[in-house]
């Protein structure tokens, strides 16, 4: 088998596990009675709240609503069922009181924390743990050359590491 063969081959076994990994995700909001929109809404109010300094920062409901593509009604609906299960916060706004933030509350950062190591941490945990110590050591091998080669792509290699030996 040539190298782009088994490369093409490494890549759709990468796409595999990561729809694997999705699919758990999937699952999990079921188990925490979410829905999937509820679930996307919560980890894109997350990203959208990393940076910022103080809650009157936090995004609007229409900020939202643009950055998922759907409208402001639906957007505040689904805000709406979050609140009820108090994983989102509705901040009224000091300067325009038809403006509302939202904010992921305390319980909903720890509902997706929770989640996000569910879903990837024990699961990828558990999967590796089936494996050989052999099959573990070749695969760090591996592994560790790929990050080598990703961090110095442009550069020469200084040295390579043997995978599976």
């Amino acid at each position: 088998m040539k190298n782009k063969e088994i490369i093409k081959l490494i890549m759709e076994n990468q796409k595999k596990a990561d729809m694997i990994v999705h699919e758990n995700y999937h699952s999990l909001t079921q188990k925490y009675d979410l829905s999937l929109d509820q679930f996307h809404l919560l980890l894109e109010l997350d990203e959208l709240m990393l940076d910022l300094e103080n809650e009157t920062q936090a995004p609007t409901i229409g900020a939202i609503a643009k950055n998922v593509n759907v409208s402001q009604n639906t957007v505040s609906e689904r805000i709406t069922r979050l609140e009820k299960k108090e994983l989102v916060q509705r901040i009224e706004d000091n300067k325009d009181r038809r403006v509302s933030h939202v904010v992921l509350t305390k319980k909903g950062k720890e509902l997706l924390k929770s989640i996000n190591k569910e879903a990837e941490t024990d699961f990828v945990k558990t999967a590796l743990s089936r494996m050989t110590v052999d099959e573990l050591k070749d695969f760090l091998r591996c592994y560790e050359k790929l990050i080598y080669n990703m961090s110095f792509i442009n550069k020469t290699d200084k040295g390579d590491v043997e995978c599976g030996k």
